[in-house]
Formats: C-alpha cells, sequence, structure tokens
C-alpha cells in the first residue's frame, strides 16, 4: 500500500504574502508542516506492515519554495490556481494508493491526526475520511487533514470542472460522492472547532506563535524538573 502525504503550499497568499517563510519557533511555518508529515508517516512505516508513506510538498510551477524546500522534502510543481490538478502531478510522480491532503498554513497540525486517519482508511477501506466536514467538526481549525483513495481522486480530477472544486481539491469528492464511496469521519470527544490555530493573516501568526511558544516553554520546564526521557511530546 502506497501512501503519499501532499503539503499544499504557495507563497502567493494575498491576505500574508511568503507565510510558508514566517518563522515561528526559529523554524519556517512549511518546515514545521513538513516535520510533521514526516513523524506521522514515519511512524505509520513502523507501526503498518507492508504500508509504505512518503512527503511531498506541491506548490505551483516557480514558486521561491521550490529552491528553499526541496532540500527539506520531494517538492513538486504544478498549476497554481488548478490545485486538484497539481496533486494530479504528485499522484502521477508517486503513484499511491491513498491520498492524504495537509495544507501549509497548519504549522501545528498534529501527527497523530495524520496517522489515525491513513490507518483508519487502510483498515475499513475509506474513499474518503477526514476531520474537516463542517456539519460535525470537532477539530481545532489547524488540526486539517483528509485522506482519500486512489480512484475517488482520479474520478474528481477527470469530472470536476468548476474552479472553486478545482482549487480547494476535496469539495467535489465530498459534495457529490458517488455511490460506491465509503465516506467516514472522526469526532473528537470534546469539540475545539472553534479554536483557531491555522495561518491566513499576521494575526493568526501572532496567534500560533504565543500558543507554539507557550507550550514549547512548558516542555523545556518539564525536562528540567522530570527529565528528558521522561517527557513526550505529541
Amino acid at each position: 500500500m502506497q501512501v503519499l502525504i501532499g503539503i499544499q503550499a504557495r507563497s502567493g497568499s494575498t491576505r500574508l504574502p511568503k507565510k510558508a517563510f514566517a518563522l515561528i519557533g526559529g523554524k519556517t511555518m512549511l518546515d514545521m508542516v513538513i516535520d510533521r508529515c514526516k513523524k506521522a508517516a514515519a511512524y505509520t512505516n513502523r507501526s503498518m506492515n507492508r504500508v509504505a508513506v512518503s512527503v511531498a510538498v506541491l506548490t505551483p510551477s516557480g514558486d521561491p519554495i521550490v529552491s528553499e524546500f526541496k532540500r527539506a522534502c520531494d517538492v513538486v510543481e504544478g498549476p497554481e490556481m488548478d490545485v486538484l490538478a497539481r496533486y494530479g502531478v504528485g499522484v502521477a510522480k508517486h503513484n499511491p494508493d491513498l491520498i492524504v491532503r495537509v495544507t501549509g498554513d497548519c504549522p501545528l497540525i498534529s501527527p497523530y491526526t495524520i496517522n489515525r486517519l491513513i490507518k483508519l482508511a487502510i483498515e475499513h477501506r475509506y474513499d474518503y475520511i477526514s476531520n474537516v466536514d463542517e456539519r460535525f467538526r470537532t477539530a481545532i481549525d489547524g488540526d486539517d487533514c483528509e485522506v482519500f483513495s486512489r480512484r475517488l481522486f482520479d474520478l474528481a480530477l477527470e469530472f470536476a470542472t468548476r474552479p472553486y472544486d478545482r482549487e480547494h481539491v476535496t469539495s467535489f469528492m465530498r459534495r457529490t460522492p458517488p455511490e460506491w464511496a465509503k465516506i467516514g469521519a472522526i469526532i473528537g470527544s470534546v469539540d475545539h472547532s472553534s479554536v483557531k490555530l491555522s495561518v491566513d493573516t499576521p494575526e493568526d501568526l501572532e496567534r500560533v506563535r504565543l500558543a507554539h511558544d507557550a507550550a514549547h516553554d512548558k516542555y523545556s520546564r518539564a525536562t528540567r524538573e522530570i527529565g528528558q526521557l521522561q517527557v513526550h511530546r505529541i
């Protein structure tokens, strides 16, 4: 089973240009997303037999992200606004059975969330599963993750024609799933959907920096008082 975690990212955001390069705790925002996706991939590869997860950044052709981040991750270039087609370029290159959609503006996304969705998709043979359905969302805005099958992706790639659906990748799949598609969702025991930790504006960036620094300070204190081997990051 081949799985591709595709991180969509671009430098041309109108509300916060070049946000992929914004620093949070001394690391760029996109580097943080890449690191968290790689942790999820490594854990899945260790814990699930015959599953191979790879990670790629999907960015517009010629975007500065290409030269800056190819050292850290495979970078795939494609159309800027037709993000569905951009995923198509990544899918053609990696030939996955499952595709995981993560966005580059979620620097605090949990590796556990990614791993959990991949595991559920494989074990239950879901064609689509996520934590983003607004009808019953409980996930933090900033922990967004979707997993979909190659056959459902191929259907959307061929038949989704609205510019909105081409830009937002999965809206066609969620709005008009075929009868054969098996759909799932994960729901938390507590509703955190009002918490925003994705980054769209300068104000969002400052909020995420504060949240990250507060958690890092507590981690540092815990390692000093308890011992580094006894403190575990999630």
